[in-house]
């Protein structure tokens, strides 16, 4: 490791351009080589080449294929700050203490007016710089942080993931608690007069670790339960120490909100001053936290239901996975006005997974009975309410009504800690759902093989959307047509085993799920053995829909479930739609939504990389999910039937009537006087 340097004092305003792009470096002396992890490299390239930088970039988020990449470009990154609102702090400063790789950097400069991001690795300091390299108001600095002595100059500090390392790279002390102080000063002489601290750290004393995770830095199980026996890694803090530390360093209010599974990707962060019993908030912390790039040691308890049992007995604070503090400087009231700090929420969820257009947050409020849920990272503002289609299926954001009860999963996993040994509670469980699936939405009808159709707006209704009183509290996504209850009691089925896979039954462990599902509910009467195919298609169609990338088509069976009877198939060359992209835009412009058109892409002549290219192409044509019409991938081999041809060459069959230019008015109207 390089010595740090002995220098104190430092002003950024006396830096100067480094080798590295868009980084500032001491004139003095060489910056010190900070911290790494390996992926900078590849994440540099990935941010260089990429046309989209932001916060919510599905092109960044798609090169996530291991830990390293996934920590570094997954748009949950930022959730930690995107809870916080920060609605008001355009015009405010920002000093970002150990910036990494930019992508909390990023968030940062899409909200605040600017921002000087500092980090102790130059590599990592040229990848942030990268990262916000289109953002006029962030300035990268590599230097130690524990160096540097800016005075009343900042409305905001962040100390997110670096604290805990502060002893390893502390140019005077090597002791956890006194270098983490001393850094703390750091920040609170940066800050003016009614400003804010926000520290992002993991808890010693948190759930995973005490039921036998290994502790994040050391990799060593009960490693800080046991108080950290060597000192040679970072070293984190319960609660009680924190706070404690920080009133020592100056400040004065602290809030301590909880995120989960920990701050890292936190999907869910809670405000434990904020909850009330009638939150039953242990709803919005279900499944075992993950290991980040290593498997999972089994957990010694559910750690389910035990954040039930935390949340009943007020020890959601000291027992959660990672913090999230914010520190005040000055009056807590005022610091929240001037910046626009969101502090009126018990809980708030994010799901940021697939298409940008379907990505939201769940705000649950500490006072009313509705979950607010919007669209965010990337997700129009005019989505909200708006139903879209995709495919066969459909999705809206819509508010819920908070519950005051248990989801289904609670009764579900207390049934399986109950008799470990035995499937039979469990498959009562996948009866009653079943049951409950037909009375509620069944229609009276059945497909070929005697199998009940069930309306397809029970898409959502599996354990992890309803209450042990059946109500459901998530319904976004339906099928535009019926769907067999074999699949929906598999899909419930699998969506459970995925979810909670360390509280299953060892001998239920295993990867193929889908599988395993079939085989349960085929044992509890609901299914038989032979259609297990058609179920994985329509989970596959359904996972294209929310999913990033154009369509993929349906089968015969799953297009006779709709209720697309009367929609015309318009066939194009996908090769032709990527080398020409105004023919795209051409065609959107010329069709209104309500069209009963879709576009279906043949695949036959495509070249490789076709997804990526097609999404180039969608770009280039000024159009994005909300705004692209109905658009399918066929599969090569089985084209559909198709009324016209979307070209403006020779292509296709000669006896289908050809579209383009000026013609394409005229398709919008056959579409009109078909139906």
């Amino acid at each position: 490791m390089a010595q740090p340097p002995t220098s104190k004092g430092v002003k950024l305003s006396a830096f100067v351009p480094s080798h590295a792009p868009g980084v500032s470096v001491p004139a003095a002396s060489a910056p010190p080589v900070g911290y790494q992890d390996g992926a900078e490299q590849a994440i540099l390239q990935v941010v260089r080449e990429a046309g989209d930088r932001s916060v919510g970039s599905p092109e960044l988020s798609a090169h996530a294929d291991d830990w390293g990449t996934l920590y570094h470009l997954s748009p949950y990154r930022s959730t930690i700050l995107d809870c916080l609102g920060f609605g008001a702090a355009g015009d405010a400063s920002v000093l970002e203490l150990g910036a990494g790789c930019g992508a909390v950097t990023r968030w940062l400069g899409e909200h605040f007016g600017h921002v000087d991001a500092v980090e102790g690795s130059l590599e990592r300091a040229e990848v942030a710089a990268a990262r916000s390299v289109d953002l006029d108001g962030v300035s990268v600095f590599s230097t130690n942080y524990s160096t540097l002595d800016e005075r009343d100059a900042y409305d905001m500090a962040t100390l997110i993931g670096v604290l805990e390392y502060s002893h390893l790279y502390h140019p005077d002390t090597q002791e956890p608690r006194a270098a983490a102080f001393e850094n703390l000063r750091v920040a609170h002489r940066a800050l003016r007069d009614e400003g804010v601290l926000v520290v992002a750290i993991e808890n010693r004393m948190g759930l995973k670790y005490l039921s036998g995770a290994r502790e994040d830095h050391s990799e060593r199980p009960f490693d800080s339960i046991n108080g950290y026996p060597s000192e040679d890694h970072a070293v984190t803090w319960s609660a009680r120490e924190l706070e404690a530390m920080l009133g020592d360093a100056g400040f004065g209010d602290v809030d301590v909100l909880v995120p989960f599974p920990d701050y890292k990707l936190a999907t869910t962060i809670v405000d434990p001053a904020r909850v009330r019993d009638e939150h039953h908030v242990h709803n919005w912390l279900q499944g075992t936290a993950p290991d980040w790039g290593r498997p999972r040691r089994s957990p010694a308890f559910s750690e389910t239901l035990a954040a039930r049992e935390l949340v009943t007995a007020g020890l959601l604070k000291d027992l959660a996975n990672s913090f999230l503090v914010l520190a005040y400087k000055g009056d807590r009231d005022s610091v929240r006005a001037r910046l626009g700090i969101e502090h009126d929420w018990a809980a708030r969820r994010y799901a940021l997974e697939g298409r940008p257009v379907v990505r939201k947050r769940m705000t649950l409020p500490a006072s009313g009975d509705l979950v607010v849920v919007e669209p965010v990272f990337g997700a129009a503002s005019e989505r909200e309410g708006a139903e879209i289609d995709l495919g066969p299926f459909s999705h809206a954001l819509r508010d819920t009504p908070a519950v005051a009860a248990d989801l289904a999963t609670i009764d579900v996993l207390r049934s399986l800690k109950a008799d470990n040994n035995s499937t039979a509670p469990f498959l009562a469980h996948v009866r009653e759902h079943a049951a409950w699936l037909e009375s509620t939405h069944g229609t009276g009808y059945t497909d070929a093989d005697g199998v009940a159709l069930i309306d397809g707006t029970a898409l959502d209704d599996t354990w992890l959307n309803l209450t042990t009183a059946g109500q459901v509290v998530a319904s976004e996504w339906r099928f535009r047509g019926t769907l067999p209850l074999d699949y929906l009691a598999w899909r419930n089925v699998k969506q459970f085993l995925d979810h909670f896979t360390e509280d299953l039954p060892t001998t239920w462990r295993r990867d193929d799920t889908a599988t395993l599902a079939w085989s349960l509910i085929t044992t509890a009467g609901i299914a038989s053995t032979d259609r297990l195919d058609l179920a994985r298609h329509i989970e596959a169609a359904f996972a294209s829909a929310a999913g990033l990338g154009p369509l993929i088509e349906p089968d015969a069976r799953l297009l006779a479930l709709t209720d697309d009877a009367n929609r015309l198939l318009i066939l194009a060359d996908a090769e032709e739609i990527i080398a020409t992209p105004s023919l795209l835009s051409d065609y959107a412009a010329a069709i209104s939504p309500g069209d009963p058109l879709t576009l279906v892409l043949d695949p036959t002549n495509a070249h490789p990389d076709l997804l990526p290219r097609l999404q180039h192409a969608i770009t280039a044509a000024g159009l994005d999910e909300a705004t692209m019409p109905d658009t399918l991938v066929a599969e090569p081999a089985t084209l559909p039937t198709a009324t016209a041809l979307l070209t403006a060459t020779t292509w296709g069959p000669s006896d289908l009537p050809r579209f383009s230019g000026a013609q394409l008015a005229a398709l919008s109207k056959l579409a009109r006087d078909a139906a």
